[in-house]
């Protein structure tokens, strides 16, 4: 990354405020940016050859996005179950 590592984190952290507000206003399509953004996490820790216990925390928490925009696709399906 061009830059220094400061300027990346500075860059990671709004990201990551985007990715909040993108939930909160739209989970359907926020808890999939999350999950997309956790896989290149998880695929990065895994890579390094370090940090699993990071990279399987990353990934419960990709399954839990991957459940809220499961739930939030269902919610404005329309079913009325």
């Amino acid at each position: 990354m061009p830059g220094t590592t400061h300027q990346a984190m500075l860059m990671v952290g709004v990201v990551e405020i985007v990715a909040g507000i993108v939930v909160a206003i739209a989970p359907r399509y926020g808890g999939l940016l999350v999950a997309a953004w956790l896989a290149g996490i998880i695929l990065n820790l895994v890579t390094m050859g370090d940090f699993y216990d990071v990279a399987l925390r990353d990934f419960g928490l990709f399954v839990a996005a991957l459940a809220l925009a499961a739930l939030a696709w269902d919610r404005t399906s329309g079913h009325a179950d």
